[in-house]
Parts: structure tokens; sequence; C-alpha cells
């Protein structure tokens, strides 16, 4: 069984790699869209566009599913791709839930691209999650995209972060929500700024918990006999930019050996 996962760039390898780890027995086509990257600069008529003609690329592929392994564009687009094809979609929303229930302080943070952080979406669930908690949301228009070019940008990706954290440290924030699938990619760098003091919470275990049971409820006896097998699925790694950028995203895959193939897919 193929699942599609899709993201501007690098950072729905997180989502990838924790599927992987819980349902290794999937072949996995990612796409990077790098070629519309940033998705954070991109408004929502033109996200909903693109994510439309990657629902039309995927099932050219034969999946089964597709992930959108991005926050901004789950926000922005994934009710439009719902609405352009039949096969089940899963997308990512900042895991604030959890966060408010796990804060000590009830002192969150919540760090996204702008577009995410400015979105009906994201003020919906902090006010259905808040209760008494404090909360700030801050935004980064350019992390994720060094991210992307890492690791010629990792001084920079290390600087952003810590001005960043120095502003949640003065802020006594305990507990920190990545709302950008690229940002678990240096979580340690996170880590290392914030101390044992903030608890860090991304959303790759929600969603791959999701796609199970999509897959269950549309592929049942399929994914029953595929759940005892002992078959380890493969991944293949496309681009919308080329093949100039692919060794990036194997560098990014836990399990490296299961990449089987790096192609450029045309996104018209």
């Amino acid at each position: 069984m193929k699942v599609g996962i899709v993201d501007s760039g690098a950072g729905g390898l997180t989502i990838l790699n924790a599927i992987q780890q819980k349902l290794p027995f999937l072949d996995l086509v990612y796409l990077a869209d790098d070629a519309f990257a940033p998705y954070g600069s991109k408004s929502i008529v033109q996200l909903q566009d693109r994510l439309i003609k990657i629902g039309s690329f995927f099932e050219t592929e034969g999946v089964a599913a597709i992930v959108v392994a991005c926050n901004t564009a789950t926000v922005a687009a994934i009710d439009a791709l719902r609405s352009n094809t039949k096969l089940p979609v899963i997308g990512v929303e900042p895991a604030v839930k959890p966060a408010f229930r796990m804060s000590k302080k009830r002192n969150v943070a919540v760090l996204a691209t702008p577009l995410t952080a400015a979105s009906t979406r994201l003020n919906q669930l902090i006010e259905l999650w808040q209760a008494d908690s404090q909360v700030s949301i801050m935004a980064s228009p350019t992390l994720a995209f060094d991210i992307d070019a890492w690791p010629e940008s990792k001084e920079k990706v290390i600087e952003t972060i810590k001005v960043l954290s120095q502003t949640m440290l003065a802020d006594e924030v305990d507990t920190l929500v990545l709302a950008c699938t690229h940002y678990p990619l240096v979580k340690s760098l996170f880590e290392q700024e914030l101390g044992q003091g903030c608890e860090i919470i991304e959303p790759s275990e929600g969603v791959t918990a999701q796609l199970l049971r999509k897959l269950q409820e549309g592929y049942p006896e399929q994914i029953e006999t595929q759940l005892e097998s002992r078959t380890k699925g493969k991944v293949e790694l496309c681009s919308s930019l080329g093949l100039a950028g692919t060794p990036r995203l194997v560098a990014w895959v836990q399990c490296a050996e299961t990449v089987v193939d790096q192609r450029h897919a045309l996104i018209p």
C-alpha cells in the first residue's frame, strides 16, 4: 500500500519518519514542492490551486491516501483538496490541545509561519483549548525556508532559534508548540536554547495515528493484512524543482536505506 506525503520542502520528512517508525510496511511517495516554496509567502487561493494539482499528481501515482505534511497548507487549502479528490486526506494541525494540558505554568508558545500564525483555524484551536493558560503566538518568516537550505544555512538557523528562544525564556514559557513541520528537524537546537524547563511538542505521532485510522476505514482488509506483514516499505523522494535538492532530503530520512528512487516531479 502506497501513501503520498507533501510539503513545501524537507519539513514533512518529520512526518515521514514517524510513519515509517509506526507503519513500516507502507510505501511512501514524498513530494518536496520546493518549486513553489515557501508556502508561507503564498496567498490562500494560490495554495488551494497548488494543492489540487498535487492531489492529481498523487492520484496518478496510485496512492491510497494523501498526507498534507505542512501546517500552512493544511490551514489554507486542505478543504479544497478534499473537495477535489476521492482519496482520504490527512492534514497537520498545531498540537495546542496537549500543550495546554501539559503546561505546568499555564504558559504556552506556538511557533509557526506567518500564514499559520494568522489563520482562523489556529486561533479557533487556541480558543477551544486555552482555558486559563497564557499563550504567545510567534511567527518566523524565514526559519522554514532556511531549514530547507541546511547545512549551508546552519548558522542563520541557529541565530534565529536563539533570538526566538530568548523571547520565550524572558516570557517564562514552559511549553512550546512547533506549528510547522520543518521545525522538529532542528528540535535539538530549540532544546539546547530552552533547556529542560520547556517541553517541546510536535504533531507527527498524532498524524500517523490519524493516517492509520483513515486507512483502516477505507481499506480494512488490506490494512489488516499489511499490519501483520514484516515487509519493509520503500520511499520515493520527488522534488518539483529538480534533482539538485534531493540529497538534502535523503539526509533527513532516518531510514535512508529505504530510499529507492529520487526524481523530478512536474507539477503544472
